[in-house]
């Protein structure tokens, strides 16, 4: 029995000294300069629109298929023009720290934002 609890004391001093060398997990950062990411996962390119809520000026871009970016803004909109010539705008806010992703609804027939993050 006295071996039994040597063996385990020696056991969890190994350990604890090998836990304590390799350092405690961290938890994944949330950015903190104020950016968004927007993947593209549509299959056809599409020009975008974000709004930084300090100038209130909407700046355009370009996203590629299946490609992201970084945006420092507070808004986003797309544009689709309907086959009745009527243009839709999806406009949402955006959060810094936050990924979303751009998707073709083909059942509303316009571009749609969804939250991954």
């Amino acid at each position: 029995m006295r071996n039994h609890l040597a063996v385990n004391f020696v056991l969890i001093s190994c350990l604890s000294v090998a836990g304590a060398k390799l350092g405690a997990q961290m938890l994944p950062q949330v950015p903190t300069n104020g950016t968004s990411v927007v993947r593209n996962d549509a299959t056809t390119s599409v020009t975008i629109e974000y709004r930084n809520k300090d100038n209130k000026e909407w700046r355009q871009l370009k996203l590629e298929t299946a490609k992201d970016t970084m945006l420092a803004g507070d808004r986003i909109r797309v544009a689709t023009t309907r086959d009745d010539k009527a243009v839709v705008t999806v406009d949402l806010p955006i959060l810094p720290g936050k990924k979303y992703r751009l998707v073709w609804n083909a059942q509303a027939g316009i571009w749609d934002f969804s939250s991954v993050l």
